[in-house]
């Protein structure tokens, strides 16, 4: 056993010695790899970053009410009926007056030019009422202030500032049937929220002919356990509505997108990964052949066949670790927190950043070294069989 370690170490020793002498062809193995655990990386940062996004999003004592079996905000419909019968449900917090913290809300598409492409690009307007605030305690005015209600302005999310054009403070920009005033930026904690425009509701229904149209309640519960009773209500009520809590619900959206980039990426990846497989075994075929006499030579030598096999294994897996780790490292330096967006609900631009994790940096070493195992198997099965007789004729 002991005499099989030192063997294994010391032609693998001598293997990755002799790399320079097939640096070219070795070159083109790493670089592969590098792209594979790029593109991985790529996918898993982005279904992460997106997830953290969505799920940063929400409060355990907000309620949400939709159209039951809309999955999002643009498919759903409350008519002003029933939103008055919500209003009485139980657990609702209410203020020193007795009225409601309710807030009616509708999200429109509206367009905006992107300042990289110069292209328009579809965002989310959301009319709020006057509660709206009050229910999104992690929102701060970052610059600016806060809209007046019943005018035509509008409070824009930091990051959607930072990516379009006509939305810097004192900025006018045409939606619907006027132009709206930029007066003030905000921040959510990096939520989603971050990726709208604020407005007053009743502006946007009627700029945008919408009369009494609203697309969902927001509710501040008295606390967490109030929801319950809350949902019972309006279960009961027997209205076609569905209460959540905001962080239920905006956790739903984060799973089930994430998922979505995730079954994309990994197909992706493991196709380009037996691509990479493929050349990483013509690398070690390449390895097996320029060493033909001298792995026969310490076979005539006494060296086992199982040492010449570990020896051209490791060299497999010691080129693939070389990738990953470049791979791994370009992927933190160049997409972790790289700023992305992509669209969600309404065809509207969601705004997030890429999010790397160790976790998801050990997958890419997992894959890996499934290709080193992959490319570097057979050709290191064929290093045990080079016949002893290529040590005096120079040739298998």
């Amino acid at each position: 056993m002991f005499g099989l370690i030192r063997q294994s170490l010391a032609l693998s020793s001598a293997n990755l010695r002799s790399l320079p002498r097939r640096a070219w062809i070795s070159l083109s193995m790493v670089l592969s790899v590098t792209l594979v655990v790029l593109v991985l990386l790529g996918f898993l940062a982005m279904a992460n970053g997106f997830r953290k996004t969505l799920s940063s999003t929400g409060s355990e004592d907000v309620a949400l009410v939709l159209s039951r079996g809309a999955f999002s905000e643009a498919l759903s419909r409350i008519s002003t009926q029933q939103a008055h019968l919500i209003e009485e449900a139980p657990g609702i917090a209410r203020t020193a007056a007795g009225a409601p913290l309710i807030s009616r809300e509708l999200v429109v598409p509206v367009d905006a030019v992107a300042q990289e492409s110069g292209k328009n690009e579809t965002l989310s307007l959301r009319g709020i009422s006057a509660n709206g605030l009050a229910l999104r305690p992690g929102l701060e005015i970052s610059a600016g202030r806060m809209m007046a209600p019943g005018t035509a302005e509008i409070v824009v999310g930091a990051r959607l500032a930072a990516r379009y054009e006509n939305l810097k403070l004192g900025d006018s920009i045409s939606f619907g049937r006027s132009q709206w005033r930029v007066v003030g930026h905000f921040t959510a904690g990096g939520s989603v929220f971050e990726s709208e425009l604020l407005a007053d509701a009743g502006l946007v229904q009627a700029q945008f002919n919408r009369p009494n149209q609203v697309q969902s309640l927001r509710v501040r519960l008295e606390d967490p356990a109030a929801f319950s009773r809350f949902s019972a209500y309006v279960d009961g009520l027997d209205l076609g509505l569905l209460a959540q809590t905001e962080k239920a619900f905006y956790a739903a959206q984060a799973s089930d997108i994430s998922r979505i980039i995730l079954y994309l990426g990994w197909p992706l990846a493991i196709v380009m990964a037996i691509g990479a497989a493929v050349g990483a075994m013509t690398t070690m075929y390449s390895s097996v052949s320029d060493r033909m006499v001298e792995i026969a030579t310490v076979r005539a030598l006494g060296f086992s066949r199982s040492a010449a096999f570990v020896a051209t294994l490791v060299e497999a897996l010691a080129l693939t670790l070389i990738g990953c780790a470049i791979g791994v490292a370009l992927a933190w330096i160049g997409l972790d927190g790289w700023s992305a967006s992509t669209k969600s609900g309404a065809n509207a631009q969601l705004a997030f950043q890429l999010a790397l994790s160790w976790p998801q940096a050990l997958s890419a070493v997992a894959l890996a070294l499934g290709i080193g195992a992959l490319g570097g198997g057979l050709p290191a099965l064929r290093a045990t069989r080079v016949p002893l007789r290529a040590a005096m004729t120079g040739r298998a």
